[in-house]
């Protein structure tokens, strides 16, 4: 299964604990970065590997995109108001001026070459820029958490 199907997986999941939802056109999606909205967008984000080559995701971290691969602002800059990170039993809501501010305050401007916690990530012939965070982290930064239905 592709990413983009794996993704609209967990949107679909996460709709289920939200009464009246209006879904984003692509279009909206792709130049705006978000996902659902009630009368707050939402843009989520679900489980990811922390390397390709792991066999499983891994629901202690999540990948943060400040610039996505054409090197246009990622979606932690687009015009969602929140987002909403799966682990395997729970959504977590951040909003995303916390999450901004979060990554001002703890993103080391070092960068690497290989999956590293707070450091800032390029993958090869690509121009993104994205970073690694423990899920606690967003925990913290949380303005609620859901358990799953």
């Amino acid at each position: 299964m592709g990413f983009l199907s794996k993704g609209k997986m967990v949107e679909r999941a996460f709709t289920k604990v939200l009464s009246n939802h209006k879904s984003s056109t692509e279009k909206e999606d792709i130049t705006e970065h978000w996902d659902m909205s009630t009368n707050i967008k939402f843009d989520v984000k679900g489980l990811k590997k922390t390397k390709r080559s792991d066999d499983e995701p891994n629901e202690n971290i999540h990948w943060l995109e400040i610039k996505n691969v054409n090197g246009d602002l990622g979606w932690v800059y687009g015009e969602a108001d929140y987002f909403v990170f799966e682990t395997i039993d729970y959504w977590i809501i951040v909003d995303k001026n916390d999450l901004q501010e979060f990554i001002k305050n703890k993103i080391e401007k070092d960068w690497v070459y290989s999956a590293a916690l707070y450091k800032l990530y390029r993958r090869k012939g690509r121009e993104d820029v994205i970073t690694l965070v423990k899920t606690i982290d967003l925990m913290y930064l949380s303005s609620s958490i859901i358990t799953k239905l």
